[in-house]
């Protein structure tokens, strides 16, 4: 290649890589660009949401308070306006003598008034029947007409003399002071009642402004029901302090001083010496991440399949769909279904490695049950029995509904495993092994088992603070006997024994398998 076809092809290169930068700068300051262009849009829509929320907050406001002063004028003008109508009412009882007497004196000068006007029809009528007889001076109807016309003068002066009087009493009554405030009033009356109608217009308008404002309906939605949610909250806020405090200072106390459970009184014969362990101590913490099972030819191992992590290919292996098949429904519900039979083949000695596969901190240890023995065991704790082929594992259930505890703890069965048989128990970062002697408290929640014989019982918590910050439960298991021993997890933590049911309904499920000891 010569030295200007290199010189070429470095050229090219260096464009097609200074187009690729140029490229991704071009992409990366678009992004960038489109980045904060978000941003401003969103920052702008905020502002004007904050801008229009604030303007409909002023504007509620200023629409209250002139309501408001107008309902203030509006008291004011009505308060006047009923003064004035008392005022008015006094002034027409002071004034009513005077009316009385204009009364009076209209219907005296109506009545002179009909007496003249009757004298002149009746003169009228005589004048034009006799239109003869009076010319004649000296005839009767001539007498009679000027006797008429005497009269007719005389009560032609006295009804003058009434229309005066009447006029004079009119124009005292109407120059009278209380007639003339009395027309104020009605004048200033009227004026208040034309304000009234104003103000009402008014303050019409300013309701019809705020039912129409979206903040005013949320206010008044708020006002609404903001009493009754403040007393339910009160309620939701002292209902469990006041029963935590009746549990803990009233209830609790009594359960203490109750016997306790025993659910095979007469059992003995479990001894921790006999529980075989893979260290050299037979308490405390007896558990482990991985166990190896030896399986003589007589004995089968039932494990649940996560836990069954080695075996050889050489042993018989098969399905069991539960742990016992007397108990379907309660091996359903603790797990113990569809395990892992595995035997040995051609009477050879079988090895097997326990471990969990899915939980990390989940450890295991086997517990020995000798002939005889008896142990009360929660089955979800279970996973999984090393017995004897043609023997089936003994569980009997036994019910305590007469006890008070059981009605605290809501659980009222328990289930018995008695030997001879080996007990594979799980446990969240360990088992705890302990024997059982003078009274022992524990978690009510990380109890595994203990034995049938063991004295059993709730003690109340040690603080009530501990109790309401749910920091620790009311009460803890009490352990206490003569031999026997009781075994529980190191650290509690129910979701790790959660399965597929438990999930779906939570801690109503769980209340379910602890009231029939699962």
């Amino acid at each position: 290649m010569s030295m200007s076809e290199r010189d070429c092809l470095d050229s090219r290169l260096f464009v097609g890589i200074g187009t690729g930068h140029m490229g991704k700068l071009l992409v990366g300051i678009l992004r960038f660009l489109i980045e904060k262009f978000s941003w401003l849009v969103v920052i702008m829509l905020i502002l004007l949401a904050g801008s229009w929320l604030h303007n409909e907050w002023q504007l509620v406001e200023r629409a209250e308070q002139e309501k408001q002063q107008l309902q203030s004028t509006q008291q004011i003008l009505q308060k006047r306006y009923h003064e004035l109508q008392v005022t008015q009412t006094q002034l027409v009882k002071m004034t009513e003598t005077l009316r009385q007497q204009l009364v009076e004196k209209a219907k005296q000068l109506s009545q002179l008034q009909l007496q003249l006007q009757q004298l002149q029809q009746q003169r009228q009528q005589l004048w034009e029947e006799h239109w003869w007889a009076r010319k004649n001076p000296t005839s009767e109807i001539f007498i009679d007409l000027k006797s008429y016309d005497a009269k007719i003068l005389a009560l032609t002066t006295e009804v003058n003399l009434a229309q005066q009087a009447h006029i004079l009493w009119q124009t005292k009554l109407n120059q009278s002071p209380e007639i003339i405030k009395s027309r104020q009033l009605v004048q200033e009356m009227q004026q208040s009642k034309t304000a009234m109608q104003q103000l009402n217009q008014s303050i019409s308008q300013q309701d019809t402004l705020l039912n129409s404002s979206f903040i005013q309906r949320v206010r008044v939605s708020l006002s609404g029901v903001l009493p009754t949610a403040l007393m339910i909250l009160l309620g939701l806020i002292l209902t469990p302090i006041i029963f935590k405090v009746l549990m803990y200072f009233v209830l609790a106390p009594v359960v203490t001083r109750l016997p306790a459970v025993v659910i095979l009184p007469d059992d003995d014969s479990m001894r921790p010496v006999e529980t075989p362990i893979f260290n050299t101590q037979t308490q405390g913490h007896v558990s482990t991440h991985a166990v190896t099972v030896i399986l003589p030819p007589e004995q089968e191992l039932l494990i649940h399949p996560d836990y069954l992590q080695s075996y050889s290919r050489q042993s018989e292996k098969t399905t069991r769909w539960f742990l016992n098949a007397h108990i379907p429904f309660s091996c359903l519900a603790a797990g113990l279904v569809t395990l892992v039979c595995v035997r040995s083949r051609d009477d050879k000695i079988e090895t097997v490695q326990i471990a969990s596969t899915r939980q990390v901190h989940s450890e295991v240890m086997i517990l020995d049950l000798p002939v005889g023995a008896t142990l009360v065991c929660k089955p979800h704790c279970l996973v999984g029995v090393i017995k004897h082929q043609q023997d089936d594992i003994r569980i009997t259930r036994h019910w305590r509904l007469n006890y008070l505890h059981s009605w605290l703890t809501f659980q009222f069965r328990y289930f018995v495993f008695h030997g001879a048989c080996q007990l594979i128990v799980k446990g969240n970062c360990g088992v705890i092994l302990e024997p059982v002697g003078e009274a022992r408290l524990i978690q009510q929640s990380a109890t595994l088992g203990f034995s049938a014989g063991a004295a059993y019982a709730n003690y109340r918590c040690e603080t009530f603070v501990s109790y309401y910050m749910d920091k620790d439960t009311l009460f803890n298991d009490q352990f206490s006997g003569q031999s026997g021993i009781y075994f529980y997890e190191q650290t509690p933590d129910k979701r790790q024994n959660q399965h597929v049911i438990t999930r779906t309904f939570g801690g109503v499920w769980d209340a379910i398998l602890k009231v029939f000891g699962i």
